[in-house]
């Protein structure tokens, strides 16, 4: 723990809350306290230049760990002048001298780029930090993280700044993203979406809506997520529901007798048994795959609506645009068939395997159980 750091920072705080200060005192006073207290060497005229000169203008504090490299640059305002536009020229000074850590602080605020980010000027801002809003603990681990003599001299600072950047700005686009792919899923809604929705109604509602229904009413949102009380509260219209066998324990083919768990059996024949409603749903398919020619293709034409085939021959027709789907949730069923198995195992494989039933003339629950959850 640096207690001198927390003596500088607590100083500080006091001095930048007591009074008014002026530019000149916030830097003869909080600002070359802390740097003191970070291990910089104020008095070194080599190691910590004020008023360093960038072709017409000049920047506050230009702090060199190393003797013939500027580490960071450092400009300071006074209490609330460290705006926009104390930024941009900050920015540019750093940016075109290839400096690559620029610092702007009014003693309170303390804001921290790095000048060879992307984005704006603004987006290359790594972190604000606030010495009398944030715990003393945490102000001095972000004061020492980023500006420590010695973590500058060694170029740890640096190294894990820019990591710290580029996560920061890899999870702000996949951020940004979001949006835009809700708004295509509302547009053309797929299996997995629509399968949450069915499967949550059911689990609050008591009974399945129809798809079509659910469907509509994905595409009505406008990109707003909905809840299920949302859902139940503005209604389905012109809702019809499934008939009741098809919400009940022998719609997925088990009766209370037959309570052997997750797995599935053709007509009389013995239960067998799966650790996973995926491997029992697989084992179904490659079954009808392999017993009946015609059904790979009829069951291929029963999907209807959506992106993602519930069979195929092409791992990029299971999941489009979905690479890391296309190789962890691909099975393959026989003949070179492949089916996907990401999906609910309360709604979604019953459903299916019901179609695949019909698809070749069986009953689903009579001709073949099945237990997927």
């Amino acid at each position: 723990m640096n207690t001198q750091l927390e003596d500088a920072v607590v100083k500080a705080r006091e001095q930048l809350l007591s009074s008014a200060m002026k530019e000149v005192q916030v830097s003869q006073g909080p600002v070359r306290s802390i740097l003191q207290a970070l291990g910089w060497d104020t008095f070194d005229i080599h190691s910590v230049v004020q008023e360093y000169s960038v072709g017409k203008g000049r920047v506050d504090y230009a702090l060199k760990a190393n003797p013939n490299t500027t580490d960071v640059f450092l400009e300071i305002k006074a209490p609330g002048k460290a705006d926009d536009a104390a930024d941009l020229q900050l920015f540019e000074y750093a940016f075109h001298q290839g400096v690559p850590f620029a610092v702007l602080t009014d003693g309170r605020v303390w804001n921290f780029y790095l000048p060879s980010g992307q984005g704006n000027y603004q987006e290359r801002r790594l972190f604000k930090l606030d010495i009398v809003e944030f715990e003393l603990a945490e102000a001095c681990a972000r004061l020492e993280r980023y500006l420590a003599f010695d973590r500058t001299k060694t170029g740890k600072a640096r190294t894990e700044a820019v990591k710290e950047y580029e996560d920061g700005f890899q999870k702000k686009k996949v951020k940004e993203i979001i949006p835009k792919v809700w708004q295509r899923l509302l547009a053309e809604p797929d299996d997995l979406l629509c399968a949450l929705l069915i499967e949550a109604v059911e689990a609050e509602g008591g009974q399945r809506p129809l798809r079509d229904d659910v469907v509509n009413f994905l595409r009505a949102t406008g990109g707003t997520a909905p809840s299920v009380k949302n859902v139940l509260s503005a209604g389905l219209p012109n809702t019809s529901f499934a008939p009741a066998s098809l919400t009940n324990s022998n719609s997925i083919g088990i009766s209370p007798s037959q309570g052997n768990g997750v797995g599935f059996c053709i007509a009389s024949n013995a239960w067998q048994k799966y650790s996973s409603g995926k491997q029992c749903y697989v084992a179904v398919i490659r079954h009808l795959v392999t017993t009946y020619p015609e059904f790979p293709i009829r069951f291929q034409n029963a999907k209807a609506k959506g992106k993602r085939a519930w069979i195929s021959k092409n791992r990029e027709d299971l999941f489009p645009g979905r690479p890391d789907f296309q190789q962890s949730e691909v099975t393959t069923v026989g003949n070179g068939w492949l089916v996907g198995t990401q999906m609910s195992a309360q709604v979604e494989m019953p459903r299916r395997v019901e179609t695949a039933c019909a698809c070749v003339g069986l009953v689903f629950g009579r001709d073949i159980k099945a237990v997927f959850l």
